[in-house]
């Protein structure tokens, strides 16, 4: 019989054995925390669906609401109640709880407080109860702490508190007012405006530990809404531009990376409202405004209060006027390649080119019978008064005064023609002259060298004449004032209308059919120094502004938060309002525009982490790399 010799076990077979073991209990170990860890992940994947938060208008007014991924279920959050209103929701990062500004009205003044609120539950609590306005809740991404702006020393600054409304922390205190904070994914910096340099709100981010800022834009207008990238290598904001046909400025969004660089332009956003006249039956405005990316002719109903798009051309539409009859609106379009006088009836057909010269007219105004047009034309740098019949026949220009004649304007039994001139290009002069429709009996109505004459409206009744005029307080700075000329007397008065509208945006002041009323588009100077046009009416007296198309302004735009906008949670779409009150999704690299929802602003978009467990703290929580360790 063969036996099998016996081997003894050596100590490098030991060591195997040993190291066997050791992989084979940390291989279960391993597992054993995946399949707990994958319960929790599977438990929060059922819910780990992008939420978009935002505040809904209309019937409930400014209430928060919660849409389950972009065209899902939509829950309300917040309940309307009387003098109560909520603003600028954010979502914590896992998801699970919101913040937002509740606004009240108590002793007839507004108060504005920061609540958290539990979705699941409902249950909400107060954070913030300063007298000052609290504004702009922004979560850090463990859920610890929100950033909030305050007005409580004075102007704005960043102030931190913790989730139970403990440890108010000032995070900065420079000159001016910082605003809008957004904390980064990692909660290290967090982005904000600010016009601590000057009085047009920059981007800058900080560093949350050392309280280090950099200055990441370098605008002339104001830049607002900053909000970090899902990566946080880039800050998307809302910034005003400077245009070559729309000079003073319309809304765009912008992109940049966190060092300052690459700045990308998205997205043209934002209302510029301009040329506003009434229609012959005073129930109707028709206005150019630049929405889509484009200039366009709208229409606003007084009684109704809906805006209709008239023109769709991808090219530039803009001074409206309409016929005495009501049934045809003549405007400037440059969809030949220069600016034209077209007219087109008033639901938006039957487009006619009446000029056609290879040069611009602009500024066209329809005379009272209705049978002649008068309009600007530019030749060699000069701008002149041109009459034509409404089919574009019979073209003729009515004066040889050099350099700028702008703004014609029929008088009521539509004989004459005002008009304002300005000699020279380096004179102070500017004048009002009229003229007869054929060219004679020429006269000066108005001379000043004490500030500029922006445009002209004669009233109905022929008695006198409006015009914008800005005045001159030195070193480019001045004020723009409404003002009446009697035609008779040439007594000129000032519309003492409210100081808040006396900025570089009023202008186009037309006289209502009525003669006691006047429409004007004006960028307002507020508190919050929101840059948006809106356009309004006034008595003839200033005592009163009786009513704004909605859609083009909010005076308490930096409150509210509806010029916020929010990135996808893959970095590639961003959701966005426009002046019309509706949500917008653009994607970053094409696709257009397309309707989110209707009636809301605000908007807040997230997708809950996965990999970390949004559990109660005491449940075992193992985040990837930790397994790897």
């Amino acid at each position: 019989m063969i036996m099998s010799k016996y081997r003894q076990p050596t100590k490098t077979n030991n060591v195997n054995r040993y190291l066997s073991a050791r992989i084979e209990v940390a291989t279960h170990f391993v597992l054993l925390l995946l399949l707990m860890n994958f319960s929790v992940f599977y438990a929060n994947a059922q819910r780990q669906q992008e939420q978009i938060v935002f505040v809904s208008e209309g019937e409930e007014l400014d209430q928060i609401q919660l849409a389950t991924g972009a065209g899902g279920q939509v829950k309300k959050l917040t309940i309307q109640q009387q003098s109560f209103y909520a603003a600028t929701p954010s979502l914590s990062f896992d998801g699970e709880r919101l913040a937002y500004v509740w606004q009240m009205a108590q002793g007839g003044q507004w108060h504005y407080d920061i609540y958290i609120m539990d979705i699941r539950s409902g249950e909400q609590h107060q954070v913030t109860f300063e007298p000052s306005a609290d504004l702009h809740p922004s979560w850090a991404p463990d859920g610890s702490r929100i950033v909030f702006s305050s007005d409580k020393d004075g102007d704005f600054d960043l102030y931190t508190v913790d989730e139970n409304g403990e440890n108010r922390t000032r995070m900065t205190n420079s000159w001016g007012d910082d605003v809008q904070p957004d904390w980064s994914p990692d909660g290290r910096k967090i982005a904000f405006a600010s016009d601590q340099e000057s009085l047009v709100h920059q981007i800058f981010w900080m560093d949350v530990k050392t309280r280090h800022q950099e200055k990441l834009t370098q605008s002339n207008y104001h830049s607002r809404y900053p909000r970090w990238s899902p990566d946080g290598t880039r800050v998307a904001y809302r910034s005003a531009v400077v245009d070559v046909v729309i000079p003073t400025g319309n809304w765009q969004i912008f992109q940049v990376r966190a060092d300052g660089t690459d700045l990308k332009s998205l997205i043209m956003d934002g209302d510029y409202n301009s040329t506003p006249v009434f229609s012959p039956d005073g129930k109707q405005i028709a206005f150019s405004s630049v929405r889509d990316d484009n200039s366009d002719i709208y229409t606003f109903d007084r009684i109704s209060l809906q805006t209709v798009r008239l023109t769709r051309n991808p090219s530039i539409d803009k001074g409206p006027s309409w016929s005495p009859d009501g049934k045809h609106l003549a405007f400037s379009s440059k969809r030949t390649g220069n600016y034209d006088i077209h007219t087109m009836n008033t639901d938006g057909g039957e487009i006619v080119n009446l000029t056609q010269s290879g040069t611009a007219e602009l500024m066209p105004a329809w005379s009272p019978r209705g049978d002649m047009i008068s309009f600007v034309r530019v030749v060699d740098g000069v701008q002149e008064i041109h009459v034509m019949d409404d089919n574009g026949n019979r073209q003729m220009r009515l004066d040889n005064s050099p350099f700028l004649n702008t703004s014609p304007t029929w008088s009521p039994h539509g004989e004459t023609i005002a008009f304002v001139n300005k000699p020279r290009q380096d004179a102070k002069v500017w004048r009002i002259y009229t003229i007869d429709a054929d060219g004679h009996n020429k006269r000066l109505i108005f001379e000043t060298i004490d500030g500029v004459i922006k445009n002209i409206s004669w009233s109905s009744d022929g008695n006198k004449m409006l015009f914008v005029y800005w005045i001159e307080l030195g070193q480019d700075q001045g004020v723009l004032e409404l003002r009446t000329l009697d035609m008779n007397t040439r007594e000129v008065n000032s519309i003492d209308i409210d100081p808040d509208f006396k900025s570089i945006g009023l202008n186009n002041a037309v006289w209502a059919p009525n003669g006691r009323t006047i429409v004007f588009s004006a960028l307002p100077v507020n508190p919050q120094r929101t840059f948006r046009y809106g356009i309004f009416l006034v008595n003839a007296d200033g005592n009163s502004i009786s009513e704004h198309i909605r859609d083009t302004f909010d005076p308490q735009e930096i409150a509210y938060g509806k010029g916020r906008i929010s990135w996808s949670s893959d970095g590639q779409s961003i959701l966005f309002s426009r002046g019309t009150g509706n949500l917008y999704v653009t994607g970053l690299h094409g696709g257009g525009v397309r309707l989110f929802i209707r009636n809301a602003h605000s908007p807040d978009w997230k997708t809950p982490r996965v990999w970390r467990s949004v559990e109660p703290k005491n449940k075992l929580q193992t985040t990837w790399g930790e397994i790897k360790k």
